[in-house]
């Protein structure tokens, strides 16, 4: 099957409803406020900025991968926005020593062969791997799909294989009551499926709000990616104190327990 196919299976299922009331923990109805919202950057980051920084990060997250790899990324920068999704593939392979999953000696050609300006999301990516050629023999067994929401039915169908039946011990996990759980149980269904692989050790390559980027750890508050952009690269977002998210020296950190938004 292919991987976009994988994802369309998923509005099969009945769509889930979001809740009328906001006020449960961790769940917001959008991604992106639009009002009080800032956007801060530069490009001339010093070696040093960039040491401090990615040391600081593996300090403070529980990592998926050794420090040292991290500490030391060369990641392929994407350069244009479309390319995020095609690009975060190959950083991942590179994270996890399986850059011999992809047939690319130069990823703009590559990028380019796809004759498209953007992909929707790492399925649209994956199937033009697959259909240019660019997937080793050994992708299908190293590298796994996995959808988590439909496209269509206002992408409330979600992909439940993975979720747990012990509403308790999920709601405890994350400090919130059974109803919340029921309430939004997707927000902490993904969560603990997201957390258990990186447990595991596995990083996670994560399309999130138009932007892919592998994710490599967790902690209390956020997630840290390993992002595609250039490590001499700052940018941060944000909303007066309700939400922020921080790209610096390769990586970046998404806040992801929000309790509200403006």
């Amino acid at each position: 099957m292919a991987y976009a196919a994988s994802r369309l299976t998923l509005e099969e299922a009945r769509p889930l409803r979001a809740p009328r009331v906001t006020n449960h923990p961790h769940y917001v109805s959008m991604i992106f406020p639009f009002e009080g919202f800032t956007r801060k950057s530069r490009d001339n980051l010093t070696r040093a900025e960039i040491n401090q920084f990615r040391t600081q990060c593996v300090d403070s997250f529980q990592l998926a991968i050794p420090g040292p790899k991290i500490i030391n990324y060369k990641n392929v920068d994407q350069e244009q926005e479309g390319a995020c999704t095609f690009v975060s593939l190959l950083n991942l392979a590179a994270l996890t020593g399986s850059n011999g999953m992809f047939r690319v000696k130069s990823w703009k050609k590559a990028w380019r062969s796809f004759d498209t300006p953007m992909c929707e999301d790492l399925a649209d990516a994956l199937d033009l791997c697959a259909a240019h050629s660019l997937l080793s023999d050994s992708a299908p067994a190293s590298l796994v799909y996995t959808p988590i929401r439909s496209r269509g039915k206002r992408e409330m169908c979600f992909n439940t294989s993975f979720w747990t039946a012990d509403l308790a011990a999920l709601a405890a996990t994350y400090g919130v009551r059974v109803e919340d759980v029921e309430a939004t149980p997707w927000v902490y269904q993904n969560a603990r499926f997201v957390e258990h692989l990186l447990d595991e050790g596995t990083p996670v390559a994560i399309n999130f709000a138009e932007h892919s980027r592998t994710c490599v750890g967790y902690n209390e508050s956020s997630l840290l990616f390993c992002d595609n952009w250039a490590e001499t690269y700052e940018e941060v977002c944000d909303t007066g104190g309700t939400y922020e998210s921080v790209f610096r020296a390769g990586l970046s950190v998404l806040e992801m327990r929000i309790t509200q938004f403006v």
